[in-house]
């Protein structure tokens, strides 16, 4: 091989990087450029002319410094320290202005040039517009900083668990619960701040809606603080996704005043009643003693001198025994009225011999309705405040079928299951069509009505429902808490 040869084959080697590297150069998506030391930009490709906002290389090269496209002049100044410090800079966040004035972030990797000697003679580097991003990451962190504004200052106590382990909570749910920070509480069991005696029910209830969405979503329980005194919230709470994976997200209402409120209300609705029971069986008591007695000695009276009016006096026998049928007439109303106001039965044998007399009765006066009558799981008598409820709403069931039925059976089923007792009255008459809660179309509310009813058992910390359709019958269930 010649020299000339030789010398062509060598300038090929050399020439052929440079035409890679010329390669990248151009066609690089982002802004390639290079520099002499004071900042006079000597090469850029065409990425870096359309992102300045000119519309050649000619407009920039050797006419501009690096320093004029920076918003902040300092920006510069911590550039070319970092650069003297190191030699590089790598992801260096600023802003440039383009032509039109308008300003981009960029993010800038550079290092310095050097020539075949080794010595500095410039910086190169590329430029990279990170607006968008940057954009992004502003309202991002304005939407997260709107949201824990609202999450922090809420009046209710939010939370996320996740795993069954709370991951977070807010200010307000850790002062709810007596802490003072929400970092005393994250990472524990979700259910370590429920009462021993709600806790079963509501960590199955969180663990299951982890996985899926189940009901309730709202619903009351006993929470413990970190004294160990407890009060009353209510929960709601929602499946969703945290981080990425599955997880509830809910909060806390404190309801320890108003629950304190319905005990209020329920403990003086069951003394009024108590007081209204008092004055009944008062009354029914000076009934009988007092009517029942006074009509009893009438009628012995009136007996005494029906027998000894001469036989010849016929008309006299006669109006006599006209006035003894009134007198046992008047009796008998009396005997149904005190029974009515407070059956002895009840105080003396119990609920359940009294309502077999009551259906005795009851099917003496309408012998065309069958009535079957059935208890499980008594085996002793319940609470006598609880019996009265019990016989006062089956007395009004009875008297309203009576009434307004129309029907030709009667279904009743008494049930202890502890803690409970559980009342069922089904007939099959004519129903009605039902509003809200039960009441009638028209707002006929039958005797002591629906209102009645349900403040009696509300009373005990029970609930009643009443279900009805036309032509299908009703069906009225009480579930009371004996303890």
């Amino acid at each position: 091989m010649t020299g000339t040869t030789k010398k062509t084959a060598k300038k090929k080697t050399v020439r052929a990087p440079e035409q890679r590297f010329r390669s990248i150069f151009e066609h690089s998506p982002a802004m390639v450029y290079f520099t002499n030391l004071d900042g006079m930009i000597l090469d850029i490709n065409e990425a870096g002319v359309k992102m300045m906002g000119y519309n050649s290389r000619e407009e920039i090269e050797g006419l501009m410094h690096a320093r004029s496209v920076y918003e902040d002049p300092t920006d510069r100044s911590r550039f070319l320290k970092s650069m003297e410090k190191t030699g590089s800079v790598q992801d260096f966040e600023t802003r440039f202005r383009r032509l039109d004035g308008t300003v981009m972030d960029v993010m800038i990797t550079a290092a310095m040039r050097r020539n075949r000697k080794g010595d500095v003679e410039g910086y190169e580097g590329f430029v990279i517009d990170v607006t968008d991003r940057k954009r992004a990451d502003r309202a991002l962190h304005d939407s997260e900083e709107k949201y824990r504004t609202v999450v922090e200052n809420s009046l209710s106590g939010i939370f996320v668990h996740q795993g069954g382990l709370f991951q977070f909570v807010n200010q307000r749910f850790a002062e709810m619960l007596g802490y003072d920070r929400p970092d005393e509480i994250t990472g524990r069991p979700f259910w370590e701040v429920i009462h021993p005696e709600d806790r079963a029910l509501v960590k199955e209830r969180g663990l299951k809606r982890e996985k899926s969405q189940i009901d309730p979503t709202q619903y009351p329980f006993r929470a413990i603080q970190k004294n160990g005194s407890t009060i009353w919230v209510e929960l709601r709470a929602t499946h969703a996704a945290y981080m990425g994976k599955p997880a509830v997200v809910g909060n806390f209402i404190d309801i320890t005043q108003s629950k304190k409120a319905e005990e209020e209300i329920r403990h003086l609705s069951r003394r009024l009643i108590e007081v209204s029971e008092e004055e009944k069986k008062k009354l029914a008591r000076d009934l009988h003693d007092e009517f029942g007695q006074a009509l009893t000695s009438l009628h012995f009276d009136l007996e005494a001198v029906h027998r000894n009016t001469p036989p010849e006096f016929t008309e006299q026998r006669k109006r006599f025994g006209g006035i003894i049928e009134t007198v046992e007439r008047l009796a008998d109303s009396v005997r149904k009225t005190t029974s009515y106001l407070r059956p002895d039965l009840l105080d003396h044998l119990g609920l359940i011999p009294t309502l077999e007399w009551y259906i005795q009765e009851f099917t003496g006066r309408w012998p065309d309705v069958q009535v079957d009558f059935q208890t499980l799981g008594l085996k002793k008598r319940l609470n006598p405040e609880i019996e009265m409820v019990l016989y006062r709403i089956f007395q009004e069931g009875l008297t309203n079928i009576s009434k307004h039925a129309k029907a030709t059976r009667i279904e009743i089923m008494l049930t202890y299951s502890h803690p409970r007792v559980i009342f069922v009255i089904r007939d099959d008459g004519v129903g009605y069509k039902q509003l809200r809660k039960g009441s009638a179309q028209g707002g006929n509310l039958r005797g002591i009505g629906l209102l009645s009813m349900r403040e009696r058992v509300a009373s005990f910390g029970g609930s009643i429902d009443i279900i009805s359709t036309p032509g299908k019958g009703t069906t009225i269930r009480v579930d009371i808490p004996v303890t």
